[in-house]
């Protein structure tokens, strides 16, 4: 997390004439002047600790006038928390809209007017409008702010599952006529790993022995792009065999001796060969699909999926489970 002040050297004079330095902190307020703070030592590893305690004091007082201080006050407080990150980028696409208003000039029909604005998906949106409302509350629960303006979120809408059924699968791998093109779409229903993660993939994340698949490099930080380690099938497992002897690269998936930084043209290829409409990411759909009419517990699809929160595999994929509330249903009865 970058902080919102930098470092500098502020430089006096004594009454003698000659002068002296130390660090400060340096920083913009909000009507954008220029602000030093001193920290009274010329050590770089003392002034990096006094600065993060300033800076945290005058954070904590500095008036909260618009949204924009609201949010990066509240951005600032979760000291480096799992979903940080990710609000903060949610934050840096809202904050040309929402970083000047004021919280008493916002109403009803000023949240509804954001996805006009922002043009972007009903999922993006009410990733970001929920950042700002719970900035504002936040605010509101410390008693930094006094009234809580009323944030509209857009409805959720109805999640589309692009998938290929098994006949159409089999299509998919008669259409394959590059080896490498045909074991992507093999790992891609058997993993549920995503493009990049198949592309990326190299071969000592490939346990025979344990018949496993660690999806998530070493050396690769987690994100909400979680990457799970998952069981491979006697299917799967003697593709992989195949290919591993005839490996010139590190690569799971190799072409001409090099590892590929797309697979969409000749998947399409495929795809059309087979006279489907299809894209890579459908192969990670088609595999939940396919546990879910298998009755697979949606815990067991959420983990093989590296979802972390199971609501969002229940919302997309329980459709599938014939049995998903059969039980529920069954109490209904008199």
């Amino acid at each position: 997390m970058q902080p919102d002040y930098t470092l500098g050297r502020l430089t006096r004079r004594r009454r003698d004439g000659s002068t002296y330095w130390s660090f400060c902190i340096v920083w913009r307020d909000s009507d954008g002047r220029r602000r030093r703070c001193s920290l009274g030592t010329t050590d770089k590893v003392t002034a990096d600790a006094l600065a993060r305690q300033v800076w945290a004091s005058l954070s904590a007082e500095r008036p909260l006038d618009t949204v924009g201080d609201i949010v990066e006050a509240y951005l600032d407080s979760l000291n480096g928390e799992r979903q940080e990150r990710r609000k903060r980028e949610a934050w840096a696409a809202a904050k040309p809209y929402w970083g000047r208003l004021k919280p008493a000039t916002i109403d009803e029909a000023v949240s509804l007017a954001y996805p006009a604005w922002r043009k972007r998906a009903a999922n993006t949106i009410r990733q970001e409008l929920s950042l700002v409302r719970t900035a504002l509350n936040w605010a509101a629960a410390g008693k930094r702010l006094d009234d809580v303006p009323k944030i509209t979120l857009p409805p959720m809408q109805e999640t589309s599952v692009g998938h290929l059924s098994k006949d159409e699968f089999r299509r998919l791998l008669d259409g394959c006529e590059r080896p490498h093109v045909k074991l992507f779409a093999m790992l891609g229903v058997t993993t549920g790993g995503r493009k990049s993660a198949l592309l990326q993939a190299k071969w000592d994340q490939v346990d025979f022995q344990r018949g496993l698949f660690n999806l998530n490099p070493e050396g690769r930080k987690q994100n909400s792009k979680h990457r799970a380690t998952v069981p491979l099938n006697d299917l799967i497992l003697n593709a992989l065999r195949e290919a591993k002897q005839a490996a010139l690269t590190d690569y799971v998936i190799e072409h001409n001796g090099k590892p590929l930084l797309d697979i969409k043209k000749g998947f399409a290829a495929a795809a059309k060969r087979a006279n489907l409409k299809a894209h890579p990411h459908m192969l990670r759909h088609s595999a939940a699909v396919w546990m879910a009419e298998d009755r697979v517990p949606m815990a067991e699809i959420a983990s093989f999926l590296g979802h972390r929160d199971i609501s969002v595999t229940a919302r997309v994929y329980a459709r599938f489970n014939p049995d998903y509330l059969r039980g529920a249903a069954e109490s209904l009865c008199w």
